[in-house]
């Protein structure tokens, strides 16, 4: 059985999911279901899905495409016309999980609230996604990615002490809502299984990034203390921080246990800071933190990052490297776990990408196929197993609201 053909074997397989999500969360949901083995359909425009024109392009096929859009088939609706939506009343009407990540209320005035749906779909589990969420008065403000980093408080701790807030180079805030929203609608149909009934789930983007910022709001809630930028360091765990090695690699370094800490010291060949009853704990050596850190960074210069981490490991410091994407590639331990899966594409030839995770002893979860080249790939295949013929298929594509291939691919999943 080929890569693109393949059924899923994984602990969602049996479950559907419909896609109408855009860059990138909403699809990103359905990118880690379709990878734990659920039938994800992929509902794009027929002129394509915006993530298909994002990102570097090889020989002028998308590259990240491939990544998002891997383990689903896809179908091109024009779901602002009336016989698409009728297309995507009829997928919702089968479906497990609906995701979308329109601005707020846009998904009902095409006809589809989640009352109606729930009517003839009362199981149906409705994920919405947004910027600043369905209620609030911002939330019909754009909202992406780069937005939540920054009103979450995430970018304004994140950089150099004397430099700009950082926002991150990847959409980090898509992806953290993207894993909430997978095990909110995974606890959806939990509930689901005890009364028969679905829900309808509101997230925005910003606030699980939030969520993520540790002490930050109970911080300023008890103490008015405000988090701000230190760089690579820690202002509650020292020595914590990226040092630069003789062959110009960086070696990370974390100390939340003051044991570690005095490993360190002495590995490093300063006793007389491990022995040091005012650094015996994180307090005392956040007070100290430029002592710390500059003994560190002074000896870690001296090394090779090799012979770093060598004699860390000797000394059981919590420390590795950090590492490039040509070092992770090349890295023994990223071989031995499969890491990166290798999968043949039919026009790139073999790709390397990121395999799905967690790993699974008894429901194995795999990559099926990479995000497939042509729009709408299976869009006639789908049409057909929700009833429609080979002429109303051509009705449908003669007028713009679906787009199908001359030869579409077999697929793997029922709708």
């Amino acid at each position: 059985m080929s890569e693109t053909t393949k059924q899923a074997s994984g602990p969602l397989s049996g479950l559907t999911v419909v896609d109408v999500g855009m860059l990138f969360a909403g699809p990103l949901v359905g990118t880690l279901l379709a990878d734990l083995g659920a039938n994800v359909i992929k509902v794009e425009h027929p002129k394509g899905d915006e993530v298909r024109r994002v990102g570097r392009f090889r020989d002028g096929e998308p590259l990240w495409w491939r990544v998002t859009a891997r383990n689903k088939q896809l179908a091109a609706v024009d779901i602002r016309t009336e016989a698409g939506r009728e297309v995507l009343l009829r997928l919702i009407d089968k479906a497990d999980i609906l995701v979308e990540n329109f601005r707020p209320g846009r998904m009902a005035e095409w006809g589809f609230h989640y009352k109606e749906l729930a009517k003839t779909n009362p199981g149906l589990v409705m994920l919405h996604i947004s910027g600043y969420g369905q209620t609030g008065p911002y939330r019909e403000r754009p909202g992406m990615g780069t937005l939540a980093e920054a009103f979450s408080g995430f970018a304004h701790t994140m950089g150099p002490t004397d430099a700009p807030p950082s926002l991150p180079m990847f959409p980090i805030a898509d992806g953290v809502a993207a894993i909430t929203g997978a095990y909110a609608v995974l606890a959806a149909l939990h509930a689901r299984s005890r009364d028969g009934r679905g829900d309808e789930i509101d997230l925005s983007l910003y606030e699980p990034m939030l969520s993520l910022m540790g002490a930050m709001v109970i911080d300023y809630d008890q103490l008015k203390y405000i988090a701000s930028r230190h760089g690579n360091r820690s202002n509650w765990s020292v020595p914590r921080n990226s040092y630069l090695t003789k062959d110009n690699r960086w070696v990370a370094v974390s100390s939340a246990a003051n044991s570690v800490a005095k490993r360190l010291f002495r590995a490093i060949g300063r006793a007389d800071l491990a022995d040091d009853p005012g650094l015996a704990t994180n307090p005392q050596r956040v007070k100290r933190i430029e002592e710390c850190d500059s003994a560190i960074a002074d000896w870690v210069a001296q090394r090779t990052q090799e012979e770093v981490l060598a004699v860390f490991r000797e000394a059981e410091v919590v420390a590795g490297p950090i590492c490039d994407v040509e070092q992770i590639f090349a890295d023994p331990h990223v071989h031995e776990r499969g890491t990166l899966a290798r999968m043949q594409d039919p026009v790139l030839g073999e790709v390397r990408i990121q395999d799905v995770v967690p790993k699974f002893s008894r429901n194995r979860a795999e990559m099926r196929w990479l995000g497939r080249t042509n729009v709408g790939e299976d869009t006639a295949t789908i049409l057909s197993q929700l009833g429609y013929s080979e002429e109303e298929i051509e009705a449908l594509a003669s007028s713009g609201a679906v787009h199908v291939n001359a030869e579409p691919a077999v697929s793997g999943g029922t709708v």
